[in-house]
């Protein structure tokens, strides 16, 4: 069966540390505390410990305010050597932040669940199903595989993570299985317009002017089928919002027909550049982002930036120029 390394990891073990990626996302959050919850009604010891704080409008998913942002060696247990760790929603053991440096060396072992398109780690025990619409499709099928029980906290996360993940059910992954899933969240009592109203409709006011202020930086290239935005540290800054809230931004210029792709510059706080990428259709971004060392899927990706915004933006279109001839 595919998800027995997984069951015998959960089976063999009882002290448990879950993370996911750095700026954790709606599928990150939501596979640690569905996880998490399912751990502890098993009876295990279960810590949350991730590398920056929770983006506010998915805290409602933290029914038992398990998570904890990992600052110092000094919030770790004291018997660590007997814990394990699970990453969640990444595959790359990089990008996990401080867990990397204060957690991962010291474990007895660890496991990575994920659904990204690139495998960056092939050295541990990996799930990674690339087919899956999200993390949370995947642990939906390890918590039955259990025989465990989905009560409403855990519904409330899995449905929440596949919403997140799907775009609200339309990205390319979303199957027939990823309806089934959530009809049966909601048949639990998980109710999708108090979803959708806390995860698209409880921004602030100041991730208002952060967007408008990062609009007016759009810059349309190889034929209109190429947007650029850029939003720096200042401008996170002066418009009062949290660098998280930025993170649907890079989407409103796929709403234009003619916009195939999508390139966001973003700063935040300490000085460190990202590059997301977003597409539509046969553009593999994934690819592009991977050449930078980074990863994602098809139509979703992104990576740190680690030459000049100028030197990364020429390298970026020159890639893309690629399909559009």
């Amino acid at each position: 069966m595919v998800f027995q390394p997984i069951i015998d990891f959960i089976t063999q073990h009882s002290f448990f540390i879950l993370t996911g990626h750095e700026t954790p996302d709606g599928d990150a959050i939501g596979s640690e505390c569905a996880l998490a919850r399912v751990l502890a009604n098993m009876g295990k010891n279960v810590h949350i410990l991730n590398a920056d704080p929770t983006p506010r409008k998915f805290r409602f998913v933290d029914h038992d305010k398990r998570i904890t942002v990992l600052k110092t060696k000094r919030q770790l247990p004291e018997n660590l050597e007997e814990y394990v760790l699970i990453i969640l929603d990444t595959n790359d053991t990089g990008n996990i932040g401080r867990v990397a440096q204060l957690v991962l060396p010291l474990v007895k072992d660890y496991f990575i669940i994920d659904h990204h398109d690139i495998e960056m780690d092939i050295h541990t025990g990996n799930i990674v199903q690339r087919n899956a619409s999200s993390t949370a499709e995947i642990l939906y099928q390890i918590i039955k595989a259990l025989g465990a029980e989905i009560d409403y906290p855990t519904a409330l996360a899995l449905f929440t993570a596949i919403v997140y993940d799907t775009g609200s059910f339309v990205y390319p992954k979303t199957t027939a299985f990823t309806f089934k899933i959530a009809h049966e969240m909601v048949e639990k009592g998980v109710n999708p317009n108090h979803v959708y109203a806390q995860v698209y409709e409880c921004n602030s006011i100041s991730s208002v002017i952060l967007q408008s202020r990062v609009l007016s930086t759009l810059e349309l290239v190889l034929q209109n089928h190429v947007a650029i935005q850029v939003m720096l540290k200042e401008t996170v800054i002066d418009s009062g919002a949290k660098y998280e809230e930025a993170d649907q931004i890079i989407n409103i210029p796929l709403k234009a027909e003619a916009v195939k792709v999508s390139i966001f510059f973003k700063e935040d706080l300490a000085g460190l550049l990202r590059c997301s990428l977003r597409s539509k259709g046969h553009i593999d971004v994934a690819e592009i982002a991977k050449s930078f060392g980074g990863g994602g899927h098809r139509n979703a990706a992104g990576f740190k930036c680690r030459e000049s915004m100028e030197e990364v933006r020429r390298k970026v279109l020159d890639k893309l120029k690629l399909y559009f001839h």
